[in-house]
């Protein structure tokens, strides 16, 4: 790590630079020596060096005004922290060809001239230092910068400020017509949008500041519409998430208009001279964002993880309201979710016999995964279908629906105890559902063994494939914790696939298409509708788990291809070629416990895999953060207060309703 350059060192330098750019440039190389977590303790002695020295710090403010002048700055205040009207796709694909092949830098170009001082290398430090710090710099600069270039570069930055307001607000009516937006909200078409309102309302407000006749009602215009624009904006994405589903391209838009509606806050604040004492608050957090987009000018993870959020938000979305029937909060619940749990620990005892079969006609690699993967993929529809329950597709879902109560309680004060609350129920609910399909699947495997042996004369598995199936599970010689993680991770993939299809299906109006599509004619009118409906309300948990079928069965495949012994582990169907392997070749009871704890490592590592990486996914797509800390206390908590919750819900005791003062009698 190269030695950090003393303050009084640097600011000694500014009398031996011939520009101002190379003044700038040595202040910007100071603040990125060393260590990023020490870039404020650097601009603090920085600040306290030119403190000491007026003459030094009347020339670096003087060189700042001079750079300030003698450049456009409109394009950074309209680019910089906005994403571009290119659309998604087209902005990764010029940042990835900006890494390739860097464009020039032109100094009499604000990005360029940012870019020149601040890279991508550079977002840790620049993240580090507070307002406060900056705020210093900046009180520093106004007392020592000469009262003439003061003047003359407030005028200036005041007419680049007037010029893009303008701008972005233009931009911002522009959109009205979009067909993405009139696609989610017909009424765009219809009503005066407060997107052209806010047009008018910023032309005449620049009208007024620039003649310096600013008044109250002017302003208050401005804000009434920049409030119904806001709300406009909220309602096009709620409308998208819950009814009409989302694309990549109306998640960028609308991810623009929030980033434009708060910019043009942000300058009209600025430009308000009525309020002075907010104006260095705001010029300091516009600072802030031009140098955090410049240090992400070229990441394509930074412009894909904010383009997609509404996205990501509509996919975890059509989760969150699946899982919330997977989450047993009353003794009622429960048992509906045991139910369903053993009905399908039915229907995956009798796919693991089929799978067996499969298995043992020796069929080519390719040959044997297809109708294994035909045979999961079915299968799960068909639990899906019946209304069953196979646990290890509750983690997906549940975790989506704990992101959401996470986002809705991200103020409150109970926030830990209501989601300590739910974690409860969700991992009482996930695991009770478990035993529900390790039971039943258990139970079936025994009986199918015991009739087949009866009518057979013989095992259902010989000895060597009894063999297969006990080792199949062990979790060091088998590498079953490796391959029920790797199943984890396709239920994790299966739950954002369910997402995605039902956003899809809301997206095309799937319903309306199939009752108007032409095969579906020859079917009466209330059938068609009705077959419409449960496809489109389905659509995306068929379709999900028809491919996590596929997956499950094509990961062996995939390992034979590249020459890596890669296999799944499914609880349910772990239990199940449990019991028929010890059914067929019983050797001690001390194997078949050892095996049913086996099984459980499964299920734990089937379940807290996929509700992990799920739960990251929907965390990151609200753009919302767990304090961990504090949930895991509450969790502690409510288990001391109730160690039976963990295993047994309580039904909500009823509310007394308490009699009004009129009803009461005195005695």
């Amino acid at each position: 790590m190269p030695a950090i350059t003393p303050a009084f060192k640097v600011i000694d330098g500014f009398s031996l630079c011939a520009s101002d750019t190379e003044r700038l440039d040595i202040f910007f190389t100071y603040l990125r020596e060393g260590e990023p977590e020490l870039a404020e303790l650097r601009l603090e002695q920085l600040v306290l060096a030119l403190a000491n020295s007026p003459s030094q710090a009347a020339l670096f403010a003087n060189s700042v005004c001079n750079e300030a002048k003698k450049i456009k700055l409109s394009p950074a205040f309209v680019q910089l922290g906005i994403f571009s009207k290119n659309g998604l796709v087209t902005e990764i694909f010029r940042r990835l060809y900006n890494k390739v092949n860097p464009p020039p830098k032109r100094c009499n170009d604000i990005n360029d001239l940012l870019s020149y001082f601040v890279g991508g290398e550079d977002k840790a430090w620049v993240k580090t230092i507070s307002h406060k710090c900056w705020f210093k710099l900046y009180c520093l600069l106004v007392k020592n910068a000469p009262t003439e270039a003061i003047r003359t570069t407030g005028a200036y930055i005041k007419s680049e400020l007037c010029y893009s307001l303008e701008m972005l607000s233009i931009w911002i009516a522009a959109e009205e017509l979009d067909p993405e937006l009139l696609r989610i909200d017909r009424r765009l078409s219809e009503i005066d949008s407060p997107f052209i309102a806010l047009q008018r309302e910023t032309s005449h407000l620049v009208a007024a500041i620039k003649a310096n006749d600013i008044s109250g009602q002017d302003t208050a215009h401005f804000w009434v519409m920049i409030e119904q624009c806001q709300q406009q904006v909220k309602r096009i994405r709620a409308r998208g998430i819950s009814q009409m589903g989302f694309s990549a391209h109306a998640s960028h838009m609308l991810e623009r208009l929030d980033q434009t509606l708060n910019r043009m806050v942000l300058l009209i604040q600025i430009l308000d001279f009525r309020h002075p004492h907010q104006k260095a608050r705001c010029v300091l957090n516009l600072w802030r964002q031009l140098l955090t987009s410049v240090t992400e000018r070229n990441s394509v993870r930074a412009i894909y993880r904010k383009s997609t959020r509404t996205f990501a938000q509509s996919v975890t979305q059509n989760k969150s309201n699946h899982g919330e029937h997977y989450i047993a909060k009353t003794k009622k619940d429960y048992f509906k979710i045991l139910r369903g749990a053993c009905g399908a620990g039915v229907i995956i005892s009798l796919l693991a016999w089929v799978k067996m079969y499969i298995e043992s006609l020796q069929l080519a690699p390719l040959n044997n995964a297809l109708l294994v993967s035909l045979n999961y993929g079915v299968g799960f529809m068909l639990v899906h279908i019946l209304h069953f329950t196979i646990a290890t597709k509750q983690p997906a879902m549940t975790a989506a629906n704990f992101a959401a109560h996470v986002e809705k309680n991200k103020q409150g004060r109970t926030r830990s105890k209501k989601l300590a609350r739910l974690l409860i129920n969700v991992n009482r609910s996930q695991w009770f559902a478990v035993w529900g399909n390790i039971t039943a699947a258990i139970t079936v495997s025994i009986l199918v063994s015991l009739l087949f042996s009866h009518f057979c004369h013989s095992p259902l598995l010989s000895s060597e494939q009894a063999a297969y199936q006990k080792a199949a599970i062990h979790p060091l010689s088998g590498l079953a914790w490796l391959y029920a993680g790797i199943a984890g991770v396709w239920l994790f993939l299966s739950g954002i696939i369910t997402g995605i299809l039902d956003n899809r299906a809301d997206y095309i109006e799937l319903k309306d298409r199939l009752v108007a599509h032409r095969l579906f004619r020859v079917i009466p009118t209330k059938h068609r509708e009705k077959a419409a409906f449960y496809i489109h309300e389905n659509y995306g948990a068929l379709g999900g788990n028809f491919i996590f079928g596929v997956l499950l069965g094509m990961t062996s495949y995939l390992g034979y291809l590249i020459e890596i012994p890669l296999d799944i582990r499914h609880v349910a169907f772990s239990s199940a070629h449990a019991a028929y392997a010890h059914i067929s070749d019983f050797q001690s009871w001390g194997t078949v416990l050892s095996s049913l704890f086996f099984v459980l490592m499964i299920g734990f590592i089937n379940l807290w895999v996929s509700f992990g990486l799920a739960l990251f996914v929907a965390l990151r797509s609200r753009n919302c953060e767990l304090d961990i800390k504090s949930v895991r206390t509450a969790v502690l908590t409510q288990i001391k207060q109730h160690p039976s919750s963990l295993f047994w819900p309580k039904d909500p005791v009823p509310a007394v309703k308490s009699q009004s003062a009129s009803q009461r009698r005195t005695p």
